[in-house]
């Protein structure tokens, strides 16, 4: 098994729905994206895929995301609770028709909003 890791950043704003119903304060963070690629073999050229075709295709994905709220966003107003969790599984939603391939799959995103907090979405 071969596996990739292309790694972006953006800034935005949330405000998480908490358990009682309440709405945390809204605040923002430097989140940090990687999107992890497998794949069985190498495609004709020895690669799981190209760089040059995941790294702008992410970039173009968080662009969406750029310097939003993302309780204001179309993908997440009054749908889902804008958690880390979900902001993973959104990128996903937006970037897997555009790199997956015959043989390679995005195995894992995982977001950061902070350091030492993360969560992925695992196909």
């Amino acid at each position: 098994m071969f596996e990739v890791i292309v790694e972006d950043e953006f800034s935005a704003a949330h405000s998480l729905k908490l358990y009682d119903g309440s709405q945390e304060p809204r605040h923002g963070h430097l989140f940090k994206v990687a999107v992890a690629m497998r794949s069985e073999g190498l495609d004709s050229i020895g690669v799981v895929v190209d760089f040059e075709r995941l790294k702008p295709a992410l970039k173009k994905v968080l662009s969406g995301f750029n310097e939003i709220a993302f309780n204001e966003h179309p993908a997440f107003k009054e749908k889902l609770n804008c958690s880390t969790e979900n902001i993973a599984r959104t990128i996903y939603d937006r970037l897997h028709k555009e790199v997956n391939t015959n043989t390679a799959r995005i195995a894992k995103v995982t977001v950061w909003e902070t350091p030492d907090a993360q969560a992925s979405y695992i196909p």
